[in-house]
């Protein structure tokens, strides 16, 4: 019968060790992710207007925060736009939609968008659709 030696038993130990490694490295990218993706999103959609990408139609700008209401799971949209229009806003996480008529700027509240960051669509009904990001719940 032989027993295992010290020096078999510390190659072992180092492979673990290597692993544990690797998984917190992991994720600690996954968390970066997913607090900057919509931030880094919103920087890559203004800097491909700028540069001429499609024309957004009667919406100038949007944004959108979470809101200390519903526990911080609510989100408000606030809205520009170059004329009078309908706009529809709709949620990536819960899919839930709101419309309002907005007169050069406006806003939507929506309830309940859940914990993890999302993104927010915009479309108009003169035309044009815009998308922003808002950030993963503190």
């Amino acid at each position: 019968m032989k027993i295992c030696n010290v020096r078999d038993a510390q190659k072992g130990q180092g492979l673990v060790e290597y692993a544990l490694i690797l998984v917190l490295v992991a994720v600690v990218v996954i968390a970066i992710l997913l607090t900057l993706g919509p931030v880094v999103g919103e920087v890559f959609s203004k800097v491909t207007r700028v540069l001429g990408g499609p024309a957004p139609g009667v919406l100038t700008s949007i944004s959108a925060a979470r809101t200390g209401g519903g526990n911080g799971n609510d989100v408000v949209v606030t809205i520009t736009v170059a004329k009078n229009t309908s706009v529809t806003a709709t949620d990536s996480q819960s899919g839930q939609s709101k419309s309002t008529s907005c007169n050069s700027s406006c806003s939507v509240t929506l309830t309940g968008v859940g914990h993890s960051a999302g993104t927010v669509t915009v479309s108009a009904a003169a035309g044009g659709t815009m998308t922003t990001g808002y950030a993963v719940k503190n």
